[in-house]
């Protein structure tokens, strides 16, 4: 796995082509966030994957909704987090309820 450092530059590369916000996932590594403000890291939750099907456009949803409500990117990539890592470990799309229980196990530290 390349650094946190080095995917953090490739992401501020995509913010410097027009991107608002790049999340990059690292499946079991964590994630990463990166904004013009900030980059933020989000620590692998433990848990056994059941299926990774959907786990990216899972992420992406539980990003894109929260962030359509509230404009605090940090905010919206824990439930963005939530949301990947929810279904990874669910053997179908993940509950609602089962997003809410992950979501309060999710860390994110800024970089």
């Amino acid at each position: 796995m390349k650094s946190l450092a080095a995917i953090e530059t490739y992401a501020r590369e995509l913010l410097a082509k027009g991107a608002q916000n790049v999340i990059v996932s690292m499946a079991g590594d964590g994630a990463l966030l990166v904004t013009k403000e900030a980059a933020c890291f989000a620590k692998p939750i433990k848990g056994t994957v059941k299926n990774s099907v959907g786990a990216g456009d899972s992420m992406v949803a539980g990003f894109t909704g929260q962030y359509a409500n509230t404009h605090d990117a940090v905010e919206a990539f824990k439930w963005g987090v939530a949301c990947g890592t929810a279904t990874t470990f669910s053997d179908d799309l993940a509950t609602a309820e089962y997003i809410n229980d992950i979501y309060e196990k999710v860390e994110v530290e800024k970089l």
